[in-house]
């Protein structure tokens, strides 16, 4: 079974984006870190962070 990375960087960016709202919502700061965490892998598994640019 192989995982299609760019499909798990949009659950995890889609996942991020929820648990920072709920972390405004809610003024939990722990939903907040969660978004950020999730977001920042999100962006490493889908090489856009350490992803060298084409010249």
């Amino acid at each position: 079974m192989k995982i299609d990375r760019r499909k798990l960087s949009g659950y995890l960016l889609i996942l991020g984006m929820v648990f920072l709202t709920i972390g405004i919502g809610t003024k939990n700061t722990a939903f907040s870190w969660a978004a950020v965490v999730c977001i920042m892998i999100s962006l490493v598994v889908g090489g856009r962070l350490i992803k060298p640019r084409r010249k």
